[in-house]
């Protein structure tokens, strides 16, 4: 603390005789800026070399203290600025390589690389003026720095799949790609997305070169001495952020109060800091870079607060508030607007959203219809078995919990003897449960009694990969799930699912036991918070090798 709070101050005799010239970023004595007003004859080699290590000193005095103006939330943003240019060098890098390639394999067609020469020139110039724009991520940097590199590749792939779809729809429009030889299109997409990929890769390793030493470090100044401003301490000491560091706490002191017009106040100070003036903030932020101020007040001061941000406007760094209800171990993800531009913290928010909804909602359909349509055959023969097999309905329907804790009735295969439903506790299926029928038992182990859930997919009320859902009444230790644990509920976020995470992690089958619940429980979250078109994707695949296995089917 004391070190991050020292102030270099000049000694005044060693500044007498010295004047400092502003322009040129250097000092002289008065003698010598005196003589260079004074008339010379010639001018010597001496004097032009002079010359030109001051201009070259001026150039670096101006670059550096303009670098050093900058905050480091500034800094991120401009490296993610530099991802635009970058990605336009990069999609003409891979038109001029894709063209020595095709040079390469059809070298003995001179008219055909003449008119790939013209032609790649309108498809190439119209896709490096697209392509950055859609792919451009203000946020590059800053996830870089966390190391977010889930966040990262997904933001990209989408990205890259929109721009392609966008380009291949221009073209088709403009007719460029008709006059295209195919095998160019081809190894051109492939390399401009592995050159514009590798820009990022390269980017994200600069920036992280760059937080380990030290240059992407946040300052961070708390102003507020008390419960709230020890809170937001403990939190960073907890969390073991590592780009970021605590300048110190600041707070008025008594001479303070009345150029604040604040009432006096008993001082508060603080725990784990030693608490110093607002003059001395406003100093420090006057000598050195500091990114945030923050301010750690109580609820229902907010005209200290409002007083403290005009004092503290003299400084040009973002000034933020830390409310003192907010739950600092889960973190807030934003700040919104509501209404009139009423501010508020997001505490949670829809694990599923924009792009991500829309991306999601294609895969079910898309999905859905194909096997939908695939499966027809399997689905006839498999009714018709059911109906030779024992007498009642091909298809049984039971009320399910859904998205938003909403109910729904799901179809499936029956595979138990008939008997018309009651309203009694739902009991769950067991090892070598006499209800199942001969046919149901192989059903089940092979899970295509849950086949005609696809129509559930195409109805919207399921989705082909999230948490399976559950039966309203179901009871584990003759106790319902949200009795069980508080964040049973928390699986309705997203719509219920054919296979999860769960089922493909061993969680699949009854939950007898309350650990088995809150494992599955524990599995589906996940699933919810780590969300991923490649999770799915990954998760399908391995519903295919659970199957095979028959864990927990019966």
């Amino acid at each position: 603390m004391t070190a991050s709070m020292r102030i270099r101050v000049a000694d005044p005799r060693k500044l007498h005789g010295v004047s400092h010239c502003h322009r040129c970023g250097f000092a002289q004595t008065q003698q010598d800026a005196h003589s260079n007003f004074q008339p010379r004859s010639s001018f010597s080699n001496s004097d032009s070399f002079n010359l030109v290590r001051t201009l070259m000193n001026s150039a670096t005095s101006f670059s550096s203290s303009y670098v050093a103006n900058l905050s480091t939330r500034d800094r991120l943003l401009l490296a993610s600025d530099l991802l635009p240019p970058l990605d336009f060098i990069a999609i003409l890098a891979a038109a001029y390589c894709s063209t020595v390639l095709y040079g390469l394999l059809n070298p003995n067609d001179a008219t055909a690389l003449l008119e790939l020469s013209i032609n790649r020139g309108n498809l190439t110039l119209l896709s490096a003026a697209i392509a950055p724009f859609i792919l451009y991520n203000q946020g590059f940097a800053a996830a870089a720095s966390r190391r977010q590199t889930r966040l990262m590749v997904r933001f990209f792939l989408l990205r890259t799949i929109c721009t392609v779809g966008v380009i291949a729809a221009f073209a088709a429009a403009t007719q460029f790609i008709d006059s295209v030889p195919a095998e160019w299109v081809f190894s051109w997409l492939v390399l401009s997305i592995l050159f514009t990929a590798a820009t990022r890769i390269v980017a994200a390793q600069r920036v992280r070169t760059l937080q380990s030493k030290g240059q992407l470090t946040e300052s961070i100044a708390v102003v507020g001495a008390g419960p709230v401003a020890d809170k937001f301490d403990r939190h960073l000491r907890q969390t073991q952020v590592a780009n970021v560091r605590l300048v110190g706490v600041f707070d008025e002191i008594k001479a303070e109060i009345p150029k604040l017009g604040l009432a006096e106040r008993p001082r508060v100070s603080s725990s784990t800091w030693p608490v110093h003036s607002l003059d001395r903030l406003i100093e420090l932020g006057k000598s050195r870079s500091i990114d945030w101020i923050v301010i750690t007040v109580q609820d229902g001061e907010e005209e200290r607060m409002r007083a403290l941000v005009e004092r503290l406007n003299v400084l040009s760094i973002p000034i933020a508030l830390c409310p003192e209800n907010a739950r600092l171990q889960s973190a807030c993800k934003s700040v919104d607007y509501v209404g009139n531009g009423m501010p508020v913290l997001l505490l949670a928010d829809r694990p599923i959203k924009r792009w991500n909804a829309i991306l999601k909602s294609v895969e079910d359909a898309v999905l859905g219809w194909l096997l939908a349509a695939m499966l027809l055959p399997v689905f006839a023969l498999i009714a018709l078995a059911i109906r030779m097999d024992s007498p009642g309905p091909i298809i049984f329907r039971q009320k399910r919990h859904a998205f938003n804790n909403t109910e729904f009735d799901i179809y499936k295969f029956r595979t138990m003897r008939w008997q018309p439903q009651t309203t009694e506790t739902l009991q769950q299926t067991q090892r070598n449960d006499q209800r199942v029928t001969r046919l149901g038992r192989w059903l089940r182990e092979t899970s295509l009694d849950e086949l005609p859930q696809l129509f559930n997919v195409l109805t919207g009320e399921m989705s082909l990969i999230g948490p399976r859902p559950h039966a309203v009444n179901m009871r584990t230790e003759d106790r319902l799930g949200w009795e069980i644990t508080d964040r049973y509920a928390h699986r309705h976020r997203v719509k219920p699912g054919m296979t999860g995470w769960s089922q493909v992690n061993g969680a699949r089958g009854a939950t007898d036991t309350i650990a088995q619940l809150q494992r599955r429980v524990e599995l589906d979250l996940y699933y919810i918070e780590h969300w991923s078109l490649w999770l799915d994707i990954k998760i399908l695949f391995m519903t295919f090798w659970t199957v095979m296995k028959k864990t927990n089917a019966y």
